[in-house]
Formats: structure tokens, sequence, C-alpha cells
């Protein structure tokens, strides 16, 4: 278990984790992000759902690496001897809980929460930094060991000078923090930032809605999350209509350009979200549709339109389409050349499915 606010989560954690596996001969390891931590009731954090998101990101493709929302869930203040009686509890028979620690946090472990339980109920893996106040931890092991019985390995912690506050001063000061975290990660913290917390709750249920929809139609569901996080860029509440429409093209101009987006497919699927087009893709179906039924949207024919979506990508295109047309229209505004013409498309594909059908 590797406990810690995650905020966010950088490489100098995940190289303690690799470290820990490997060196400790562990059989996983645990991300455990607290809630509260008792050390920093008055420090304002990201969301937990912010912290759990990029936790996810980092350690996707690592069977070995996993998270356990064991505190997040709890709403509360986080003590770690409280959680991994909860986590041994849980894992038992199978394996037992082995508490990840930093040097910093580990040579003021006796005043965390009934330390002297954690301390004899539990093992400890300690990465310890090479001249990094390594004879401190080498002394405070020691005693630990005679005091309370503790089995403590000490392993080497790759000298990564990064921190997550040093993180959260670079991206307020646009600096950047390439390297410093996951590339993934990285556009997680750099979209929210340039968004705004209400923009990118939108932008977080558009993601969660495209993964799905690219599982059930047989997307990738990689780019369906890259064009979700990076759909709406270059969105402007003040734009108006004229924003509303182009800001497609803008974020895919931006995703490519400062995003370093390559991928065609990806970019043709921010372009078109606004309009759709002819010819779209199955992936620019996907954004085009997460975007416009994501769960936050409360227009009267959502819940019709939602279901339509998800049974069928073409059908659910078509219908919110008209719509779409239809609003611009009593709103006093043309339908973009694509929109017609994706419209179009769609009314002959329509026909020529219900021809088959009847047949």
């Amino acid at each position: 278990m590797f406990g810690g606010s995650f905020d966010p989560v950088h490489t100098g954690h995940l190289m303690l984790a690799e470290a820990a596996l490997v060196r400790a001969g562990l059989d996983r390891v645990l991300f455990m992000p607290t809630y509260i931590q008792p050390f920093k009731r008055n420090v304002r954090t990201s969301s937990a759902d912010d912290r759990i998101r990029m936790l996810a990101l980092a350690i996707r493709g690592n069977p070995r690496f996993g998270i356990s929302t064991v505190e997040t869930d709890r709403d509360e203040v986080s003590y770690t001897i409280l959680s991994l009686r909860a986590l041994k509890e849980e894992l038992a028979p199978e394996g037992v809980p082995v508490f990840i620690v930093g040097t910093d946090m580990f040579l003021m472990i006796e005043q965390w929460y009934s330390a002297a339980e954690l301390l004899r109920e539990f093992d400890l893996v300690v990465g310890v930094r090479p001249g990094g106040r390594q004879g401190e931890a080498e002394g405070q092991a020691a005693r630990l060991r005679k005091k309370y019985g503790t089995r403590i390995d000490l392993i080497d912690n790759p000298p990564v000078e990064v921190s997550s506050t040093e993180i959260r001063a670079k991206i307020a000061a646009g600096e950047s923090i390439r390297s410093l975290v996951p590339e993934e990660v990285r556009r997680f913290l750099l979209v929210r930032e340039r968004e705004g917390e209400r923009r990118f709750a939108h932008t977080k249920r558009v993601i969660d809605l495209a993964v799905r929809m690219a599982r059930r139609f047989g997307a990738d569901e990689e780019k369906a999350r890259l064009a979700a996080l990076l759909h709406d860029l270059a969105k402007d509440p003040a734009g108006g209509a004229e924003n509303n429409i182009r800001h497609g093209a803008l974020a895919a101009e931006i995703a490519r350009r400062e995003f370093r987006v390559a991928d065609a497919d990806v970019l043709n699927a921010i372009r078109y979200h606004t309009t759709g087009r002819a010819g779209m893709s199955k992936l620019e179906l996907i954004i085009f549709l997460a975007d416009t039924v994501e769960p936050g949207r409360t227009y009267d024919s959502i819940d019709r339109l939602r279901g339509m979506c998800l049974e069928d990508l073409e059908k659910g295109a078509l219908t919110v389409l008209i719509e779409l047309k239809a609003y611009l229209q009593k709103n006093g505004f043309e339908a973009a050349a694509d929109t017609e013409a994706a419209i179009a498309e769609l009314r002959e594909k329509a026909g020529l499915r219900e021809k088959q059908e009847g047949k």
C-alpha cells in the first residue's frame, strides 16, 4: 500500500512504487489516495475524483499497479492504521498489506495516529534517497525495530527531485511540467487549468461516456479518452453562437500545436464535434454524441436521445443533427454546411437500411 495525496501523482511516486516492487519483493502496489491527511487538514487539494483519475492514467498498462479507494470512500480524515486494518481483512488470507513510505514521513511516523499499533501490526518499506537523510533513516529503522519489532525494508529511492507542490506551482506560473508527470497526467492537468472547474466537470463526463461508447461499439478507447479530454479546449462561453460552432476547429489546432496530437482521427473527432460532417468515422460519431448527451445535459429530449445514441451511433447522430439544425433555425442561424452534409448522408444510409430490412 502506497499512501499519499497524489495531487498530482508524479514520476517520483511511480519510481518509488517500481523500486518497492522489485527490491522488497512485493506482489503488487496499490496506490491509496487520502481523503484528508491529518497533517494537511487546512491544505486545499484537488477532488478525490480528479486524483483518482490521474492515478488511473499514470498506472494504466502496468498490471502490478492498482488503486485502493478505501480512504476516499470514507469521506473523512484518513488514518493509515484504520485503512491498513480494513485492507488486511479484505485481502486475507491471500495477502498482507505492507506500507510504503518516503523518508520524510518515515522520520515522523511516531507522531501518526495510533503509531505504536501501526508499527507493531504492519511491515514498512521505506524509500531512501542515497545521501539524502540516509543516516537518519537507518538510525530510525534500527530504533523502531528494537522498540516495536517492526520489519522495515530500506530501499534505494531513485533521486528524482520533484514534488507535487512544485508541479502545482509550475502549472500556476505557466511553466513546463513535461517529464515531471506522465504525459496523460500532464494533459489532464493543463486542460483542467485552462477550462476551470465548471467546464472541466463537463469534459470529465464526456470522457466517461465516450469511453463507455467506444467500449460498446468497438472503437479505440484511448483515442476516445484523448479526443474527449481535448474537445472543448477553445470553448468560450462569452464567444456567442460563432464560438459555439467554431470552437471544435480551434480546439483541433490547439490539440495539434500545443498537445502534439498527430492522429488524424482524434483531430477530426475534436474538429467536427460541434457540427458533424459527411463521412464521420466511428470515433467522430462517438465524440459528437458524447458531448451532446453526456449526463449533465438536461434539455427535454435528453433521455430519449441518450438511449438512442447508446443503441445505434448513426441513428442517434441523425436525430441529434436534425434537432441541432431545428434549434439553430429557431434562434435565427443557419446550420453549417457540414451539418447539412451529415444529415443528407445519414438520411440516405437510414433509407438504404430500411429497404434492406424490408427485404
